[in-house]
């Protein structure tokens, strides 16, 4: 896996890296699945209800990655989906849910949004009021434009959100902008203030696919070795973990990149330099929470020796 390894350790990402790594933690997902799949031809691609059937306690075991509490797959819909990634090619056509809680959502969904409204509850006191469904019809004409532009700026940071992002759930839950979560990969969860411009929506897009490209990567490399050590950093009002840390400077950085890049075009709104600027000064902060707490194994140093560098010259041509 020599292209994946320099992947692995590098905060931006090439087509051939990327495909290298999601290639191998494809193969391990149906490995584990492997008493779900039956006869018939493997999946194409991965798919956040695949990914979450694999992460069942009742599925074989885990790889390298703890087994997640929750229900068990179901076969019926397993099997179905597996029949229908079958013929569905590496990149089939982004699908966008709207889930109302009820047995009609995926199960890998109810699970993912029964989590963030949790947290939601956990972190801003949010009530069963301020949840629901919502219209994401404008919300996906404004995510399609800012794909658009992303096609165009970083047309490599647009090829990994096609490859690893296949679901697009929109959920409406108080103050709630974004999330990705490790059992489903592959989806990516959107509130309403993600999709109210497109200078919003191209943020949250390489916010929640940085985050993917790093859960890939640090399924193969551990980078810190005190990952569960409590830290400030500026994506989060309470202490999280170093882990989470690192995935803040992480997504930071390739935010700050992305936005630099669309703001240096003539048309480009001021949005977009505003939320570059943002951007910078929270990855800024960022990396003064991990130097003196993250303890890194060698090849977490050659991502964060990555990271600075990055930080650094975008420091450099965009003076806050």
């Amino acid at each position: 896996m020599g292209t994946g390894r320099e992947e692995a350790v590098r905060v931006g990402m090439t087509p051939d890296g990327t495909m290298t790594l999601l290639r191998s933690y494809h193969r391990e997902v149906l490995r584990r699945l492997e008493p779900l799949l039956g006869d018939g031809p493997a999946p194409t691609c991965l798919h956040p209800g695949l990914v979450w059937a694999a992460t069942r306690p009742a599925v074989g075991d885990g790889g390298s990655e703890e087994p997640v509490d929750g229900p068990a797959p179901d076969p019926a819909r397993t099997a179905e989906l597996v029949r229908e990634l079958s013929s569905a090619g590496l990149m089939p056509p982004l699908r966008h849910l709207t889930p109302d809680g009820t047995a009609a959502d995926p199960d890998w969904c109810r699970w993912g949004t029964g989590q963030l409204q949790a947290d939601i509850r956990r972190t801003g006191g949010t009530g069963d009021a301020d949840f629901g469904t919502l219209d994401p019809t404008e919300g996906i004409a404004t995510l399609e434009a800012a794909r658009r532009t992303l096609r165009r700026v970083w047309p490599e940071a647009a090829l990994e959100t096609d490859l690893l992002i296949r679901v697009i759930v929109y959920v409406r839950g108080g103050a709630f902008r974004s999330a990705t979560l490790r059992p489903t990969f592959g989806a990516i969860y959107l509130g309403t203030s993600s999709v109210e411009s497109p200078a919003a929506a191209f943020e949250a897009l390489l916010h929640e696919t940085g985050h993917h490209a790093l859960y890939l990567r640090n399924f193969f490399e551990t980078y810190v070795t005190n990952g569960d050590v409590l830290v400030s950093h500026p994506l989060r009002p309470d202490p999280r973990p170093v882990s989470g840390a690192v995935h803040a400077a992480h997504v930071l950085a390739r935010m700050a990149y992305g936005l630099a890049r669309w703001s240096a075009e003539p048309d480009a709104p001021p949005e977009a330099a505003a939320r570059r600027d943002d951007a910078l000064r929270r990855l800024r902060g960022t990396v003064e929470a991990l130097e003196p707490a993250a303890e890194w194994t060698d090849r977490g140093r050659g991502w964060f020796d990555d990271l600075l560098r990055w930080e650094k010259e975008l420091t450099a041509a965009h003076p806050l």
